[in-house]
Order: structure tokens, then sequence, then C-alpha cells
């Protein structure tokens, strides 16, 4: 039988072991945040408020936010379908699983030597590039780095600005 200043001590001791285990799984779940990478960075902003959709042989589409409303001004002007704006946002919150930095890369070899297809948010500018099928996920370039992402957007930036149209006036 442990007297009182023993079990006072493996108490203390298993103490110890419990915080030193909570203070390395919070390290490591810190050092985890690093893994996932996104397309958003603080030099959108806090809040977009410019959205410029980009398509070869297309006029650009131009989304405003005024007043906590999206409203397209660009290449016609109509108060634009909200949830079709939440939906380009997916874009900056999807994790790319890898990412390069594109000096030593051919960019051709990704396509991403032309802007075929971009969407900018207040002037930051995504590129997107070929289609990887062995991953299933798409090359998009972003300043000077090239992230490869799942993404579910691209089919609403090359429909122009009518994918944009409220039900109501479609």
């Amino acid at each position: 039988m442990l007297s009182p200043n023993s079990k006072r001590l493996v108490q203390n001791f298993i103490l110890l072991i419990v915080v030193a285990a909570l203070a390395a799984f919070i390290i490591l779940r810190e050092d985890e945040k690093e893994l996932y990478t996104t397309l958003y960075d603080t030099s959108i902003g806090d809040e977009a408020t410019d959205i410029v959709i980009h398509v070869e042989g297309q006029e650009d589409v131009v989304l405003k936010n005024t007043e906590g409303k999206w409203k397209v001004t660009k290449p016609e002007q109509f108060d634009a379908d909200e949830e079709k704006v939440r939906h380009l946002f997916t874009l900056l919150s999807e994790n790319a699983d890898t990412h390069y930095d594109i000096s030593d890369k051919n960019l051709a070899d990704f396509g991403l030597d032309k802007d075929n297809l971009s969407v900018s948010f207040n002037g930051v500018k995504l590129v997107f590039g070929d289609y990887n099928d062995v991953a299933q996920k798409r090359y998009v370039l972003k300043g000077d780095k090239m992230y490869l992402i799942s993404e579910t957007v691209s089919g609403l930036l090359e429909s122009g600005a009518s994918s944009f149209k409220p039900l109501e006036m479609k």
C-alpha cells in the first residue's frame, strides 16, 4: 500500500503525462495545418468586392459587391444569383494537395501558358490549366505557384454572365 505522499507523487506524474500528451497533440495539430494549402491568401483581402471572369473568345464577366449585394456589371447588368456567387468562392477554400514553384516548370505542359480561363478576386488572378486525369484534379496558376486542386467551378466560369442570372430572370 502506498503512503499518501507516494499517491500524490503518482497522481502528479499521471497529470504531467496527460499535460505533455495534450501539448504534443496541440503542437502536432498546428504543424498539420501547414500541410493544407488553399488558394486564399491575404492578398485577396478579408472580403472580395470585385470578381472578373475571363474566358478566351468571350467578353469578360465582371461582378461587383455593392452594399452586400452581388451584381453582374459587364457584359450586361443585373443582380447576381447569390448562390452561384457563393459557389465561386468555394474555389478559394479548396485544399491544394500539392503546389509547386513555377520557376523551373514549363507552363505549357500543364496548360498554364495561356490565359484561356481565369477568375480574379480583388485583382488576384487564378488561371485554370489542364485537368490531370490521373489525380482527377486541375492545375491552377496563382502568382509564381502552381496548384493541383479539386474544383467544381470551371463549368460555371465557362458558362458566361447568363449563368449568374437568378432563375426568375432566365
